[in-house]
């Protein structure tokens, strides 16, 4: 874990002597909400505009939506992370047990006190980036919303309250041992010396910027797909476990898994579709952290008899003393259709990128599969595309705040995957048999283009 922070450090202080301070009047976006802090300073939460092409729900809109309603100092509790290694802050929802007051007034150890969060506010600081929390929304959404990346939107914060949250933490953990303690430590630098932090201060000094996220909750790790034991061992264990290798196999999913039907050969698609676009985004987005940090949910994959199409559905099912308990209403709802119960991957921590060491590029990931999915294939060209037109530039800088360098880095990324998988394609090397539509009876032959 030390190598790490010693990493996250020297990029944030890279980006801290070469950035230029930051206006928050530069901010742009298409929603726009204001909030006056106990100083009367007026913060603001910012939805990025959507570049054209992407795959958003009505359940994105809506939560983006609802991010820019969390108050600070009215509807919602707030409280600084102490787990994993980034500091943080965040929103919890008051509730009839647990009022605002009571949330600012406890010590904060969520774990402890049982609290739900709801959102968290993080900013470019140790291994975490701004832009890159910002980023994985808006790409994966544009390369056909895989991976349920989380919604986020750009926020600020009153440096004077955010410097009390940093007191609290600070006094908190003293003496834990937690690795925070040392990350929260470093965050009193930024408020002794602001301007040297304009990557996470604003040119007044006075608010503090990042990204609000949506919390993804109930969610599980997916110790299946990342494997257990250490730091610094993770993406060799990663890239030797069942689900990446048979990502390398030449052999078709139905050979692999012995079977052709739907229900049979559900999982393995879904979790290999998973892997291959997880893969894809963080070649593209530099991740540094990945491994460790994946995550699943449950759902319903099935074939409506109706018409024959494929459909999705949340499921209830979770771990009780390493036994699957099952919704026996669910049972009901699934019984004599085509479906199966899968893990769908989540990747709701997306900080460590954009600026940080690409760990799938270094070890050259990409070019080992041999299976990928089709549509996912389609979205990236054109993204690819996309992203050769000034106005891609002016977006990336001016909607989710890359500078030039980041930019320029997410462009040759991009150029290099185009060439690998569009290569691989045009050899044969790529079976394009990781898209579950392809699985349900009677579905029309694909025919893809390279």
């Amino acid at each position: 874990m030390k190598s790490l922070w010693v990493l996250g450090v020297f990029a944030v202080s890279v980006a801290c002597s070469s950035a230029n301070a930051f206006n928050l009047g530069d901010l742009r976006g298409g929603i726009r909400q204001q909030f006056t802090s106990p100083n009367s300073l007026y913060e603001l939460c910012v939805v990025p505009k959507k570049w054209q092409g992407g795959d958003y729900k009505n359940g994105d809109i809506k939560k983006e939506v609802e991010l820019c309603t969390f108050d600070f100092y009215t509807n919602m509790g707030i409280c600084p992370k102490y787990s994993s290694t980034n500091p943080g802050v965040l929103l919890i929802k008051p509730t009839s047990k647990n009022s605002k007051t009571t949330i600012d007034a406890s010590h904060c150890d969520v774990d402890v006190l049982g609290y739900k969060t709801e959102a968290k506010f993080k900013q470019t600081f140790t291994c975490s980036s701004t832009p890159s929390i910002l980023a994985y929304y808006q790409v994966s959404r544009l390369l056909g919303d895989i991976n349920q990346i989380p919604v986020s939107v750009i926020r600020t914060m009153d440096a004077g309250i955010h410097r009390g949250l940093v007191d609290k933490a600070n006094k908190y953990l003293k003496g834990s041992g937690r690795y925070t303690e040392i990350t929260w430590k470093m965050m009193e630098k930024v408020h002794l010396n602001p301007r040297d932090y304009p990557a996470l201060i604003d040119d007044t000094h006075r608010q503090i910027y990042g990204a609000l996220s949506d919390n993804v909750k109930n969610e599980e790790k997916y110790t299946e797909v990342s494997g257990r034991g250490s730091y610094s061992t993770r993406y060799t264990r990663f890239l030797s476990l069942a689900p990446f290798l048979r990502l390398t196999e030449t052999r078709s999913v139905t050979e692999i898994v012995g079977f052709s039907e739907f229900a049979k050969v559900a999982q393995t698609v879904v979790q290999m579709k998973d892997i291959a676009d997880m893969i894809l985004l963080d070649t593209l987005l530099n991740q540094q952290d990945r491994i460790g940090n994946i995550h699943y949910k449950f759902y319903w994959m099935f074939v409506d008899p109706s018409n024959n199409s494929l459909n999705r559905q949340k499921s209830d099912a979770k771990w009780k003393d390493n036994v699957l308990i099952v919704p026996e209403a669910e049972k009901t709802e699934m019984a004599g259709k085509q479906a199966a119960l899968v893990k769908q991957m989540v990747l709701k921590d997306n900080d460590c990128g954009v600026t940080k060491t690409n760990m799938m590029r270094k070890l050259q990931v990409l070019q080992k599969l041999n299976h990928f999915s089709y549509r996912t294939y389609r979205k990236f060209l054109a993204f690819e595309q996309s992203l050769q037109s000034p106005e891609a530039k002016e977006y990336f800088k001016t909607e989710l705040l890359f500078g030039d360098k980041s930019f320029q880095s997410l462009l040759k990324n991009a150029k290099e995957a185009r060439q690998i998988l569009k290569g691989k394609c045009e050899r044969k090397e790529l079976r394009f048999d990781l898209d579950l539509e392809g699985y349900v009876p009677n579905a029309p032959a694909l025919n893809p283009q390279c």
